[in-house]
């Protein structure tokens, strides 16, 4: 459950970073908000691994990419394209066969 917490945190992370980096908007807010949920990323992946193999909580970890995609379309509006869709769906199918 920390690996997935840190992946959705991360994610939602990289979207602050993003949003802090776009014209409109507080930058400083964003930035911050982005750097701190990276500490927590960095909490939750470290407590993930007293209890999990890094050769399982790595590969778990891509699940980052499927948070990152969800929280751009959602907080950026951003579009997805179908082929993106798919390997989002091929990275979870990999990541269930690790749990």
């Amino acid at each position: 459950m920390l690996v997935l917490a840190s992946s959705a945190v991360e994610g939602l992370a990289q979207v602050c970073l993003k949003r802090s980096a776009t014209p409109a908007g507080d930058k400083h807010r964003w930035l911050s908000l982005g750097i701190a949920l990276f500490i927590f990323e960095a909490l939750f992946y470290s407590g993930a691994l007293q209890t999990l193999d890094v050769s399982t909580a790595y590969p778990l970890s891509a699940l980052s990419f499927v948070s990152v995609t969800l929280f751009s379309r959602w907080i950026l509006h951003e579009a997805i394209s179908p082929k993106r869709w798919l390997g989002l769906a091929l990275i979870a199918c990999g990541a269930a066969l690790l749990i």
